[in-house]
């Protein structure tokens, strides 16, 4: 009976053990998981976006992004989805965005005329849980 005892006290132990490891594997993988989703969801509505110049005032809601322009420097808490909708049910998030020309040839220098064929867009997201960034993710632009 002691020993019945001994058993099944090591067995919830170990059980618990299981349970918390696998808990904190869960969480660890969700949130670059969701960091990537909400980068994603600006890239998505970037590539749709008219490369028109804007007013040079970044959005700070999803209806004020009316061209690619108007998303550099633009934050968004609570984040916004592709559609440009606010996603509520990430409101401790926010996404960072800023879109730059650059040099086609030589991608890592600012390009000096933003209008000639020699431009690349980079658009850049951060996204972050409260204050903590989680995730910076780059993508390239046909300009």
């Amino acid at each position: 009976m002691l020993a019945t005892l001994i058993a099944g006290t090591m067995l919830v132990a170990a059980t618990s053990a299981l349970t918390e490891s696998v808990t904190a594997a869960q969480v660890m993988a969700d949130v670059p998981t969701t960091a990537f989703g909400l980068a994603r969801e600006i890239h998505s509505a970037a590539q749709v976006l008219p490369r028109t110049v804007g007013d040079g005032v970044p959005a700070t809601t999803g209806a004020e992004v009316i061209t690619l322009d108007d998303l550099d420097g633009a934050s968004f808490s609570p984040p916004i989805s592709a559609r440009l909708a606010a996603m509520t049910s990430v409101s401790a998030w926010s996404q960072e965005v800023h879109v730059e020309h650059v040099n086609l040839t030589t991608p890592g220098i600012l390009a000096s005329d933003p209008t000639s064929n020699a431009a690349l867009l980079r658009l850049t997201v951060t996204v972050r849980e409260g204050e903590e960034v989680i995730g910076t993710y780059i993508w390239w632009l046909n300009p």
